[in-house]
């Protein structure tokens, strides 16, 4: 998904920056990527000590600029990048997505980007004047998927112009469940429910073939809390009620469901907790990474190694 008329149509049609970096309200992390064959270069995570930025759609992001372009900084210096184009994986609740069916689809770009604002509409009345709508529609003829993606310009914006300051140009602007796709789509099996956890959100992405049948965020507490089986409760509620809504009410055939935790600690008791209570296949999100990451540094970067896939 790109963020912006110079940045291109659809999230499908990949760029290839020099490399990709993620903001996280815990880390800044990042690869460099090889121009010429798309082949990770090197990578990594940098936790903050004190977390930069507060993720929402509607407020300014940023709250500590000098501590986010030190990190930024030093990301470059490990990536050993003086320059050159990035890619921006943003927070997920910076971002608003929206799914949607449709039985007829404008042909000309016009027609679509009004057609697009209209549907965002009945969702969501209020539509920023400067928000950045990007989207995707699945192809052929009669009843048609569209992923639309839309951030505010002023929240881009703040992420874009630290990157920029530090010599970097960014091309593109995505989410980090919207890459993640490209992990679990690699062998051709289409239908199944992605589901994210990083820091506090969760977000749950419904893939049918060709296209996408819903998106969720939802907030469900910070690991290590006080009450940390609430956590687990609600991880495992808000994927069983996707579930159920999709099979009964959307009517879509759930074949399994892809896992992916931000911290990879907390991954076997997720795994366990929703192999307790939903009878599907279950499955971690993989790939293949570079021998010297660790399985930590493996699960943070996952939707890094998406964007470039």
């Amino acid at each position: 998904m790109t963020l912006g008329k110079r940045l291109g149509k659809h999230f499908a049609e990949r760029l290839l920056p020099d490399a990709i970096f993620q903001i996280a309200p815990g880390y800044l992390s990042g690869i460099r990527v090889s121009r010429g064959d798309g082949s990770v270069k090197g990578g990594f995570v940098q936790p903050f000590r004190e977390r930069p930025i507060g993720p929402s759609f509607d407020r300014p992001n940023v709250t500590d600029p000098a501590a986010l372009e030190e990190a930024i900084d030093q990301g470059k210096k490990n990536l050993r990048l003086s320059s050159g184009s990035v890619a921006l994986l943003i927070p997920e609740p910076s971002v608003r997505v929206f799914v949607m069916s449709v039985d007829s689809f404008p042909a000309s770009g016009k027609e679509r980007d009004s057609f697009i604002r209209w549907r965002i509409g009945k969702q969501m009345p209020l539509i920023p004047e400067d928000a950045r709508i990007d989207y995707a529609v699945t192809p052929g003829r009669g009843v048609r998927r569209i992923i639309v993606a839309m951030a505010r310009q002023v929240v881009v914006w703040e992420y874009e112009a630290l990157f920029e300051k530090a010599g970097l140009k960014p091309v593109l602007v995505t989410a980090p469940s919207l890459t993640l796709v490209n992990l679990v789509r690699r062998d051709g099996r289409a239908s199944g429910v992605l589901l994210n956890l990083e820091d506090d959100m969760l977000t749950l992405l419904a893939l049918a073939d060709p296209g996408w049948s819903l998106y969720r965020q939802k907030d469900v507490g910070l690991p290590g809390g006080a009450n940390p089986d609430e956590r687990g409760d609600n991880i495992v509620r808000e994927a069983e009620n996707t579930i159920r809504f999709l099979e009964d009410r959307d009517k879509t055939r759930i074949e399994r469901l892809w896992v992916r935790c931000a911290a990879v600690a907390e991954l076997p008791e997720v795994l366990g907790r929703l192999k307790e209570r939903i009878a599907l296949p279950i499955e971690p999100v993989d790939y293949q990474a570079p021998d010297v990451w660790t399985d930590a540094h493996k699960a943070i970067l996952a939707p890094l190694i998406g964007q470039i896939l």
